[in-house]
């Protein structure tokens, strides 16, 4: 393999400590790091796998001061990092029973049995410290024909680990493969239902990851996707995903979640609650859905605006305009450009009364002063930020 990020300063330290033997392989980068480096792409989560047993790869990372996370050893895997790299290291293993969520495992010495128990062809590909690859299932093959192809029996292998439905749709649209496969869409229709013995938070990891995808928008003309997207996450709202422009650019999962979620009910608290989302996480759905229903009853203008600059801050204010301009009729393209550049350049308003300003006028502490307090800024806001203190009746 040509040189790639692979080979940067901190991955070829930390395979050279998990190869300390010369001439011979112990560790082999291997995954998405892999596949990722074949095409030309970057990234941080990086997976190894090793002939070492997990006890074995622990004094080797703590003897060159690593710190580790075992949480994973019952499964063969080490996790650690450095500077900016997640290394997960997981010994060479078949796993046994698999009962579609977990499985026993057994350590081996045997690449090739291990790449069989991997999901797809593309994520069994191996490359060692020198760039050698090893590709016993023909993934690079398929990877340039942008096939996504199950090893062995696709039903089987679905059936050891149900949420390789999500992960089949997720890389069928991050390589937007055209080749309807119906018998893989018949085991997964047969066997969507079992999903939901998968945790909620292992469920909404892999959907983040399919909305963090850069042409997740395509799913708006695959109504396979759509319809387990639907049928797993309850989301409904694809028609919005009509401004390709603007949803391929810089969108977070949570706005995309929010356009496909958020409607005149309140199935995003329930969706919050199923899948365990964090307050931040939960609290943006909250805001998107109050103004959502509070501008089907008022104008969206600068003065509206201004208000949720000083009530929510820039950057929610920035996503409700990117939530409500691309639902359909709601807002120009030449006035998000003109409602984007004012909330950039508008300053917070600063409320010019202050507890102790009224203590001066004569207000004694206490809750009367909380109310008047409140009256005053109540008036300030619904009166543009403007307050003629001198006209105030004290």
């Amino acid at each position: 393999m040509k040189k790639t990020f692979l080979f940067s300063r901190e991955n070829r330290r930390l395979i050279k400590i998990l190869n300390p033997l010369s001439g011979i392989t112990t560790t082999q980068f291997v995954g998405g790091c892999v596949r990722k480096a074949i095409e030309g792409k970057v990234t941080n989560d990086i997976d190894l796998a090793t002939t070492y047993k997990p006890e074995e790869v622990k004094k080797l990372l703590i003897k060159n001061n690593f710190k580790i996370f075992d949480v994973g050893i019952k499964y063969g895997s080490i996790t650690t990092f450095l500077n900016n790299y997640k290394y997960e290291i997981t010994s060479l293993r078949k796993d046994l029973n698999p009962d579609g969520r977990y499985a026993n495992i057994k350590l081996i010495n045997n690449w090739y049995l291990d790449s069989q128990r991997r999901d797809f062809t593309i994520n069994a590909i191996y490359c060692d410290k020198s760039g050698k690859i090893f590709d016993p299932v023909n993934g690079i093959s398929d990877l340039k024909e942008k096939k996504i192809n199950f090893i062995g029996n696709a039903d089987l292998r679905i059936k050891e680990d149900y949420i390789r439905i999500l992960r089949f749709v997720r890389f069928s649209l991050e390589y937007e493969t055209k080749d309807k496969n119906q018998k893989i869409l018949n085991s997964i229709k047969k066997n969507i239902r079992f999903l939901r013995l998968i945790s909620p938070e292992r469920l909404f990891i892999e959907l983040k990851k399919i909305l963090e995808l850069k042409n997740f928008y395509n799913i708006k003309s695959n109504s396979d996707w759509k319809s387990i997207l639907h049928k797993v996450y309850n989301l409904s709202f694809f028609d919005r995903l009509n401004k390709k422009k603007f949803l391929t650019v810089n969108s977070s999962y949570l706005r995309l979640l929010s356009l496909l979620l958020i409607c005149d009910g309140k199935k995003h608290i329930h969706f919050s609650e199923k899948f365990k989302l964090s307050n931040k996480e939960s609290n943006y759905l909250n805001f998107i859905y109050s103004q959502f229903i509070f501008f089907k009853r008022k104008p969206y203008n600068y003065k509206e605006i201004k208000k949720q600059i000083y009530l929510y801050k820039k950057e929610l204010t920035l996503e409700f305009l990117y939530f409500i301009f691309i639902l359909k009729g709601k807002v120009s393209i030449n006035v998000f450009k003109k409602y984007q550049l004012f909330i950039k350049r508008c300053k917070p308003p600063v409320f010019p009364i202050s507890g102790q300003f009224l203590i001066r006028k004569g207000f004694k502490q206490g809750k009367k002063l909380g109310k008047k307090l409140a009256f005053f800024k109540n008036s300030w806001i619904n009166n543009n930020f403007k307050i003629n203190l001198a006209k105030i009746q004290f």
